[in-house]
């Protein structure tokens, strides 16, 4: 899956889960830190706490 043309805080829900699951066991360290952001971000959205709160 390609990653959606717009910035994390612009993924629907489906496009945050969907990019976790293919992307979250990724050896690219680029690819990790953009997967790494989407999960944060899921987490934001579900009111899991962050690190940055």
């Amino acid at each position: 899956m390609p990653w959606p043309n717009k910035t994390i805080p612009n993924f629907t829900d489906d496009e945050l889960v969907e990019a976790i699951e293919q992307h979250q066991h990724s050896s690219d360290p680029v690819t990790r830190q953009i997967t790494e952001g989407c999960i944060r971000e899921w987490e934001r959205r579900n009111g899991r706490p962050t690190d940055d709160d």
